[in-house]
């Protein structure tokens, strides 16, 4: 076989293999820069139809939320690569609901943002997820960081009033109950509103905001999550508040 042939192969099989660990939208994902899409900069691509006018607003939330991630937590150094669909079928054709998901692989994060995600607290969110990805090291991130913590943290930068603390009313055991699911498969299962809620209260007493990035990069180098933000926060424990909305 010739050189150009073994090179070819080799390209092929590193694309099966990274296939089969990794769904087809965060391979997609990896090659935007070579499809037809709208750009608005480097990270940021437009899947479907924009007037000027809106893909102003995008970027101006895209911004925004950066100022909201810098003001709570510090400045964001991820560079996640966002896709902005136009429409529901747009997202679902990148795998995602019409709010918004993500997708991860070891050097890059993706963000999908549906129609009813283009909202500064629905980009601060997933963002944050870019972040402690990028924080943590991807598989630090899958062996030390539960569910419950990554979307919990995340919810302290997206505002919308069912996921506010003084708007969740949960009894103490929904909370203890919150940290018991650490894979997305127990977390997204069954009541996904409450364990949204429950994971949002859990969180509070566990991350301090001046040295959130600090302690996610103590896990990076080799220390464990519940080191980190459990013992040190043993015997705080969170309570819900008022009923919500």
């Amino acid at each position: 076989m010739r050189k150009s042939g073994i090179v070819v192969f080799m390209i092929a099989a590193s694309v099966v293999f990274i296939g089969g660990i990794f769904q087809r939208h965060a391979i997609a994902c990896d090659i935007l820069p070579l499809m037809n899409y709208q750009r608005l900069n480097s990270a940021v691509f437009l899947a479907g139809d924009f007037a000027e006018p809106q893909a102003q607003i995008i970027s101006e939330l895209i911004d925004s939320a950066s100022e909201r991630i810098s003001h709570v937590y510090g400045k964001p150094i991820s560079k996640p690569r966002f896709v902005i669909t136009a429409d529901i079928q747009s997202a679902a054709n990148w795998g995602a609901n019409e709010t918004a998901s993500m997708h991860r692989m070891p050097w890059r994060t993706c963000i999908i943002i549906g129609p009813k995600g283009q909202n500064v607290d629905v980009i601060a969110h997933e963002w944050l997820h870019a972040e402690i990805q990028h924080r943590v090291g991807f598989f630090r991130l899958l062996k030390e960081i539960p569910v419950w913590f990554d979307e919990g943290a995340a919810l302290t930068l997206d505002y919308r009033k069912p996921f506010l603390p003084e708007n969740i009313d949960l009894p103490a055991e929904d909370i203890t109950a919150v940290k018991k699911l650490k894979s997305g498969k127990s977390f997204f299962s069954n009541n996904i509103r409450q364990n949204y809620q429950a994971s949002r209260i859990a969180v509070e007493p566990l991350i301090r905001p001046e040295q959130f990035f600090n302690d996610l990069e103590k896990i990076a180098s080799g220390e464990s999550f519940e080191n980190v933000f459990l013992k040190a926060n043993k015997s705080i424990q969170p309570t819900a508040n008022a009923s919500a909305d």
